[in-house]
């Protein structure tokens, strides 16, 4: 696919997902078998359950039958990111208000240190940790790696 039909299947499915509180996180497609394999990671706040995503995956298969942006034969696929995936952008942190995340945090002597905590606040340039100390905020720049404390 080239950039034109990917910005076209972008335009079909997402004011779709948006009815649904659902936003992607990530569209591949590629070449597989004489068609395309299409994958769509999506998330929303909450986290993506099983069932979201087969109702996503008919939703959005039937939008693509009716539309035919895509003229060959495909497979569409619809996951969530999971759960041990990095937050990268201001949108992956504010899905992830009210939980726990880990961070791994420059430090000014080009050394990194860890922190965790509840994510209290997403703001422009950085977030707001409650850690047992108190409460922290890190400038995004500053964040090397972040993901969600999963507990079992």
């Amino acid at each position: 696919m080239d950039d034109t039909q990917i910005r076209a299947l972008r335009a079909l499915v997402e004011p779709l997902l948006l009815e649904q509180q659902v936003e992607v996180v990530e569209l591949t497609c590629r070449p597989a078998g004489g068609g395309l394999v299409l994958r769509f990671l999506i998330d929303k706040v909450g986290g993506v359950t099983l069932k979201d995503c087969a109702r996503i995956n008919q939703l959005l298969g039937e939008a693509l039958d009716r539309s035919q942006v895509i003229e060959q034969s495909y497979t569409l696929e619809v996951s969530s990111p999971g759960l041990d995936r990095p937050l990268i952008s201001v949108r992956d942190y504010e899905r992830a208000l009210g939980q726990d995340v880990r961070l791994q945090v420059r430090v000014a002597d080009g050394r990194s240190r860890e922190s965790e905590g509840q994510l209290l606040a997403v703001q422009p340039q950085a977030i707001v940790l409650k850690t047992p100390a108190g409460n922290v905020t890190i400038p995004l720049v500053e964040i090397q790696l972040a993901t969600k404390v999963i507990r079992w």
